[in-house]
């Protein structure tokens, strides 16, 4: 982690952007691999099959290196900082916790005193996680949520005051949880957004997009399986895509994300959509790592070496990133007419993962040979 730390990217000025997030590993014939369990398999061909399969899940921290640019698309990067294999009777959820937590509390990181954004899908909006980082005094979580969640309004200290007078059992957790609304009937609801916003976006195709924003304060979620979430409000944000000239919704459902964190605060609207965005990166890496990482390639009967295994592909798209900045856009024919590919050479971006991995032999070979000769005794 000390020889990463001179080479992190920091996208965004004001916060480190980390994306966090699990991918399954699958061995459904390596019999002598020890806790095997049935992991998540999309894209199941086979009908009424359950998309399960036997294998591994990991679970990896990385750190953000795109900065979103108008009307371009920069290179996926996303840097592993930690990768690890999700033991098969541990939650994933409180096993995640931890491990950020690990990241947070290394001294020799950047991350311990300053603003740090971690952005999280669907999965991880469990009370396990939320309840498990909310001490970290610097970290904001971005976490997506599911569009049938229910919600409820914190009450103020004036209110919570007045409905513990007039409640006849005397429960005190009654008096901190509100109305509730459901995500799912947002157009019925009598409670106005505390903020809203509009701006718009070019996508790299050109196609201009308006993004529409409100922000609720002081939302709650209920507690579950032991985790306390009283004491662990949370900003609501509802985001919606629309056409640039006709302004009608570009999908049926909005997009709704829940940030929990001491400093949530200090965010903007627009940051914590462009935060959010940046998360699909690390599904870039994943399927990079397995394609051209030989990620879910390697053979062993130890689950030992499946770890080692997974700190060899870290290291190695490392050196991919140290090498990207010796590397240039050099293309197949039939890739000169692509635009990204074209304002990425314009606009003299970072190239991409492939790219760099095609040039990094030659980039080797052009180092100093001599320290690597042998040395007459």
């Amino acid at each position: 982690m000390s020889i990463k730390r001179g080479y992190f990217a920091k996208p965004f000025d004001k916060f480190w952007l980390l994306n966090t997030d699990s991918s399954s590993l699958f061995r459904p014939y390596s019999k002598s691999l020890a806790n095997r369990g049935y992991v998540y398999k999309p894209n199941n061909q086979v009908k009424g099959n359950k998309p399960v399969d036997v294998g591994y899940e990991f679970s990896t921290v990385s750190l953000s290196a795109r900065c979103p640019l108008y009307g371009l698309s920069e290179a996926p990067w996303n840097l592993p900082l930690s990768m690890r294999l999700i033991p098969f009777d541990a939650n994933r959820n409180s096993f995640t916790a931890k491990q950020v937590n690990d990241l947070l509390d290394n001294e020799e990181l950047p991350f311990e005193k300053e603003l740090v954004v971690n952005a999280l899908d669907s999965k991880y909006s469990a009370p396990e996680y939320i309840a498990d980082t909310h001490s970290q005094a610097h970290l904001v979580n971005i976490i997506r949520l599911a569009s049938n969640r229910n919600v409820w309004k914190k009450l103020s200290e004036q209110e919570q005051k007045q409905r513990r007078k007039t409640n006849a059992d005397k429960r005190r957790a009654d008096a901190i949880y509100g109305q509730q609304y459901k995500l799912s009937q947002a157009p019925e609801w009598d409670l106005a957004p505390d903020t809203e916003q509009e701006f718009g976006i070019q996508l790299a195709n050109g196609r201009k997009v308006i993004v529409r924003m409100a922000l609720w304060h002081q939302m709650m979620i209920h507690s579950k399986r032991g985790k306390s979430m009283k004491d662990k409000p949370f900003d609501l944000v509802k985001v919606e895509l629309l056409d640039g000239q006709s302004r009608e919704a570009l999908f049926q459902r909005p997009m709704w994300l829940g940030v929990w964190g001491k400093r949530r605060a200090e965010l903007s609207l627009d940051q914590i959509y462009w935060a959010y965005r940046n998360r699909f990166d690390i599904e870039h890496f994943f399927r990079f790592g397995k394609q051209r990482l030989l990620l879910n390639q390697f053979q062993t009967p130890e689950q030992d070496h499946w770890q080692n295994w997974l700190e060899v592909v870290n290291c190695a798209y490392w050196l991919l990133w140290v090498a990207s900045d010796q590397a240039s856009h050099q293309t197949k024919k039939w890739q000169q007419y692509d635009k990204n590919v074209k304002k990425r050479k314009q606009y003299h971006l970072r190239p991409s993962p492939s790219q760099v991995q095609q040039q990094l032999e030659s980039i080797i070979l052009a180092f100093e040979q001599e320290p690597f000769l042998p040395k007459l005794q």
